[in-house]
């Protein structure tokens, strides 16, 4: 059974010029993955900014309207939001632009993302959330990437890997390893990217764990407990999960019984820096505790 095919397509809440259906839809589904991985990708970034003194460039994967930025960079929850949008009369740009510039701003990071939906950029970039958008589907193509991509120090994805698979990330790695090739950075300070993401427990990582190796980086499972993602659409969705899991060898009576996805939280360095890895990864865990 094709994994993709046993959850709901969302694809037409997802290309709306606003963020509206999408946090409708989410908050009926009480998606609130977004609120327990926030601390864990703040955590990285503050030890990559202690270490690098400087702000912090992020890539988010699968971005859609900047949930992660919205989060992180203003401190905010997705109630936070919901609140925001899902009013009577859907906001402006300009008024969201505005509800932004008044919350808390985390100067020690810059937001770049990545998503096939360019109504979702588009918003994302005029509200403030992130310094570029990048419209491409990184399974087939990295060449705008290399030209429009900065150097990053972080890399995050919530919900996109399995829609994305390893040829993804052998484009993104084809990327920076020539950015890394022509950068001035000397190599004592060349420690990043690294990469953070949470992934559904259905989804098999064999092939990308694979890519990452052979691009020299060491991808590890944290000792996280699996974070619930959302309720699941209906109990077709639920059962057939359910059966994909159990198919897997995986038990699911801690976990996806109650009826929620779950996900397990990967992190990725260089190999030559995997020490320092589990070390800012056991700092992250314990916030999780």
């Amino acid at each position: 059974m094709d994994e993709l095919k046993v959850k709901k397509d969302f694809t037409n809440i997802y290309t709306q010029k606003t963020p509206y259906s999408y946090l409708k839809e989410m908050q009926i589904l009480q998606y609130r993955i977004a609120d327990h991985t926030k601390p864990l990708y703040l955590s990285l970034a503050e030890q990559l900014y202690e270490k690098l003194q400087r702000p912090i460039n992020v890539l988010d994967i699968g971005s859609s309207y900047g949930i992660n930025s919205a989060l992180m960079k203003h401190d905010l929850v997705m109630s936070d939001l919901d609140d925001f949008f899902l009013t009577k009369d859907e906001p402006s740009i300009t008024q969201t632009k505005q509800f932004f510039e008044k919350q808390s701003q985390n100067d020690h990071l810059n937001f770049y993302q990545i998503d096939i939906s360019n109504p979702a950029l588009v918003f994302s970039e005029n509200s403030g959330l992130c310094e570029k958008g990048i419209c491409i589907n990184l399974e087939t193509d990295n060449s705008r990437l290399a030209q429009e991509l900065p150097e990053v120090d972080l890399i995050i994805a919530t919900g996109c890997i399995g829609y994305i698979g390893y040829k993804a990330f052998s484009n993104l790695f084809e990327v920076i390893k020539n950015q890394k090739a022509y950068s001035p950075i000397s190599e004592s300070q060349n420690i990043t990217p690294i990469f953070a993401f949470s992934v559904l427990r259905m989804f098999d990582m064999e092939e990308i764990k694979k890519t990452f190796d052979s691009y020299d980086y060491s991808l590890i499972s944290s000792d996280i407990e699996p974070i619930p993602q959302r309720q699941f659409s209906d109990d077709g969705e639920q059962h057939q999960t359910l059966s994909l899991l159990d198919r897997k060898g995986i038990d699911t009576q801690k976990y996806e019984d109650d009826g929620h996805f779950y996900a397990d939280f990967y992190v990725a360095s260089p190999k030559k820096l995997e020490p320092q890895l589990i070390t800012m990864s056991k700092t992250m865990e314990n916030l999780s505790k």
